[in-house]
């Protein structure tokens, strides 16, 4: 065969990876040599620490990866985790959501394997990279600078995620380990809700208007917690990969994993309270939070190289999460307890149990394609479609109130909804794809044309059923700790106990009380784009492109907001132009230059206006919220002192037009929405990273990988654009300053892994690594009038891991996690001081694990 002008080392690494690494990958070395032919025999890995750098130093395109090598010997088993690894992360605490240079959920996309996927939890945008498993994937791709083959709905950064193809010899992996938090393991009883079971595949289904209709009382599950098995962690995997010649140029390449884990943890504290703007309990709850979550995953990918110039390739990947978590609460709810005595003191203590039971079956199927038709043309294809089965089936609440002078519990009368159970379902059928070619007209100059489409159907429904006491409090009894006393079919019949009633009325009208909440949407998404990358000399590369977005979206919708319904309709067009330029001073230093314009869209759940309700906040959707444009620009320095180091400074910056925030309104139930804060915001920074070894001699290294980001933001805080641009929602705001800073953007983040590296004998090693990390204190939501932001403090973490391998195919690991304990607190800024509104500790973790490769 004969070949172009290439450098060997890019046909090195071409031919040691797969062929979508080696068609994407550009060369901008001074020195080349010209070859007819080059045969090299070998494989390595393309998440490789080296493989990562090479790919990095020789990117036209600004390019962040963290490898599977890098994750295997800090032991980081979810992707959420390893993402926190990169310069600018960092993770929301209680989700797996990340926030990218003080960038949160709806400025940043989630892909896989290029194409974009939903997220389990319609809370979010993106999925829940908890959930994705780091031993599937070859590396994690951060793409914070634009560029037209990404869609343009991102501000922060995009996170791609590599699936593993298969190269090498033939094998078979087991994987065992357990672990233990040590929070769960020192409690003696460990409890959880009636109805879900240890694997998590046990569904929990609605009670039909028919039998409710009929019967009334018909829930199959018990009210009362159910105490379970002494709470240890386990995990159970295996992987396997193998290949299979086809003829003379052929090649089948299949990759297997399938795992399953739980995680039991217990968090104490005061979990549930809010404040107004003096500082006076609106709520105030001490509680405990018993938790359960099981992840099943499997993932097939079958890649067939057909011959050198075409390839094809099919993955298949099922992911089923559950989360159980059981909260058990005391203390004061305002208009629950507020029985005083002579002494004006109070002598009630209201009691708050709430159970949750979350369920999601993600289905991500993709097939792709490369063909070189000829020396100077490729195309590249790629579709797919994803299923997303979402449901909250039988969350539990219950509310009593506990009277110190007489003994005696009761129910508050005041809200038919404080004792409830709740049922929803989010189904969604999202269709991807991607085509685009690549024409090189030579070796200066390359034209890249495609076309991206997307097309997803949102269908959610909520069903929740209110159960309104009758009697006067003192004319019955109640055992708090035995609710199906009180709340079962027998008194139900009675029918003067209680009555069970939705947002539409009793059930005893099933044609009106049983119809569901509801908001269904339509997504159509088309896009095409064009790239020109010119070489304008040995070591000066430019990338112009530009891509047309259109999304026209329909929600329609019926809540207990708006009871009448209703229907929303968005349709943007965005003209985004991007800019990247590379300058490589010499072989291992480079300047990069990046420019382009993005936006921003809301989520579903930003728009529809349907409430979530949880411990301490009430959020609801609004349908007046408009899109942001983003204007990006980064300035960047790379220096490569070897094949596995690199030293890097950025300098970032971001100009915002109507930023998007959370916000606190204008209300007495301590609810957030949604809202185009001001006319403009901004964020600018500065990013340093070290991968550096420090000592090497012999088989022993010492080695380290930090990263540190310097963040300042900015929005504008106008109550008279938030009063002008939202005439239909019922959002009213009335911000505490004309200016803040971004939601979610905390001023320092750091990371620092230090590691040591042992090497003996035949293939036996040693890995120890150390991992620090700093998140500084970041707003969670804006506050209003005098009532002040609600903000995270900073959180210091420690995790320790070592790993030792044995030429026998035997790996054993032992791991520490949050091994500092720091409290995760969250504080109301009042102008006369911080109140605390949640204050706990999560624990640690430890843990051992047993690998045998076969």
């Amino acid at each position: 065969m004969k070949a172009k002008t290439i450098s060997i080392s890019a046909l090195f690494l071409c031919m040691s990876t797969t062929m979508l690494l080696a068609q994407n990958s550009t060369d901008t070395l001074k020195t080349e040599k010209k070859i007819d032919e080059v045969k090299i025999i070998g494989t390595s890995k393309k998440g490789a620490e080296a493989n990562i750098i090479s790919t990095q130093r020789k990117s036209v395109e600004v390019i962040e990866r963290v490898g599977s090598v890098q994750l295997e010997k800090q032991g980081i088993g979810d992707v959420s985790v390893a993402v926190t690894k990169a310069t600018g992360s960092q993770k929301q605490e209680g989700s797996g959501q990340i926030f990218i240079r003080g960038l949160g959920d709806r400025n940043n996309s989630t892909t896989i394997n290029g194409l974009p996927i939903p997220s389990n939890d319609p809370m979010y945008k993106n999925l829940d990279l908890s959930i994705i498993k780091t031993d599937m994937i070859d590396f994690i791709g951060l793409e914070k600078v634009y560029q037209p083959k990404l869609w343009g709905d991102i501000s922060g950064a995009n996170v791609d995620i590599v699936t593993k193809v298969y190269t090498g010899k033939p094998y078979f992996k087991v994987n065992l380990g357990s672990s233990v938090n040590t929070n769960a393991i020192r409690k003696n009883n460990f409890y959880l809700q009636d109805g879900p079971d240890y694997f998590g595949f046990k569904q929990i289904n609605r009670p039909s208007n028919a039998k409710l209709a009929t019967q009334g009382y018909a829930f199959s599950t018990s009210w009362n917690n159910k105490e379970r098995l002494t709470p240890i962690n386990s995990n159970l995997g295996v992987d396997f990969g193998t290949n299979f010649r086809i003829g003379s140029q052929g090649k089948l390449s299949i990759f297997g994993y399938g795992n399953f884990d739980n995680e039991y943890s217990f968090v104490e504290g005061n979990i549930g309270s809010s404040y107004n703007n003096i500082g006076s309990a609106l709520k105030e709850l001490y509680g405990q939070e018993f938790r359960y979550l099981t992840n099943t995953t499997g993932l097939l990918n079958v890649n067939y190289r057909i011959n050198p110039n075409h390839s094809i390739n099919y993955s298949s990947n099922y992911i089923h999460t559950t989360e159980q978590k059981l909260g058990n609460y005391s203390g004061y709810i305002r208009d629950v307890n507020e029985l005083l005595n002579e002494n004006q003191e109070r002598i009630e203590v209201a009691n708050l149990r709430r159970a949750l039971y979350k369920t999601n079956d993600l289905f991500i199927n993709q097939l792709r394609g490369e063909h070189k038709l000829s020396d100077p043309l490729k195309v590249v294809w790629n579709v797919g479609y994803n299923r997303l089965d979402s449901r909250r089936p039988d969350r539990q609440q219950n509310i009593s109130v506990f009277n110190t002078e007489t003994g005696n519990n009761y129910f508050s009368n005041s809200n038919p909804g404080a004792n409830h159970r709740y049922f929803d379902k989010l189904i969604e059928n999202d269709y991807v794809g991607d085509l685009h070619a690549d024409y090189a007209f030579s070796d200066n100059l390359k034209v890249s044309l495609g076309y991206s489409g997307r097309m997803k159907d949102s269908d959610f429904r909520a069903y929740q059923y209110n159960f309104r006491i009758l009697q006067p409090q003192g004319n019955y009894y109640l055992d708090p700790q035995n609710y199906d006393g009180f709340f079962n079919l027998n008194n139900y019949t009675t029918g003067n106990l209680f009555q069970i009633s939705t947002f539409w009325g009793d059930i005893k009208d099933p044609q009106q009380a049983l119809k569901p909440q509801f908001y269904q949407s339509k997504l159509f998404n088309n896009a095409g784009y064009a790239n020109i990358e010119y070489k304008l000399s040995d070591r000066f590369t430019g990338q112009l492109g530009v891509r047309y977005d259109n999304l026209d979206q329909e929600i329609t919708y019926m809540t207990a907001i708006f009871s009448n319904g209703g229907i929303i309709n968005k349709n943007y067009s965005k003209l985004l132009p991007s800019l990247n330029l590379k300058y490589a001073v010499n072989d291992n230093n480079n300047l990069r230059f990046s420019a382009s314009k993005t936006y921003t869209t809301p989520l579903l759940i930003e728009l529809a206006p349907y409430e979530y309700e949880e411990i301490d906040e009430l959020s609801f959707g609004n349908v007046d919220l408009n899109p942001a444009d983003n204007y990006n620009v980064d300035l960047k320095w790379e220096w490569f002192p070897n094949k596995t180091e690199v030293i890097s400074l950025t300098a970032f910056g971001k100009y915002i037009i109507d930023p998007i925030a959370r916000v606190t309104v204008n209300s007495s139930s301590n609810s957030v929405s949604f809202v185009n804060t001001g006319d403009s915001g901004r964020i600018f920074g500065l990013e340093a990273e070290v991968r550096k070894d420090l000592y090497q001699v012999n088989n022993t290294r010492f080695y380290t990988f930090l990263n540190a980001t310097y963040i300042n933001s900015q929005q504008d805080l106008s109550n008279d654009k938030v009063a002008s641009e939202n005439p239909n929602s019922r959002v009213s705001v009335d911000f505490i300053k004309d200016k803040d800073k971004m939601q979610g953007a905390s001023d320092f983040l750091a990371n620092v892994n230090l590691g040591w590296e042992q090497k003996w004998g035949d293939g036996n090693a040693l890995d120890f690594v150390l991992s620090y990390s700093y998140i500084s204190d970041n707003i969670y939501a804006l506050g209003y009038q005098t009532k002040g932001n609600i903000v995270d403090k900073s959180i210091n973490t420690l995790d320790a891991i070592v790993k030792m391998r044995f030429a026998g195919g035997l790996e054993i690991s032992l791991t520490g996690r949050n091994l500092i304990n720091p409290e995760y607190r969250r504080v109301q800024a009042n102008d006369n001081g911080d109140v605390t509104v949640r204050s706990f500790k999560k624990g640690m973790n430890y843990g051992i694990g047993f690998s045998y490769e076969f």
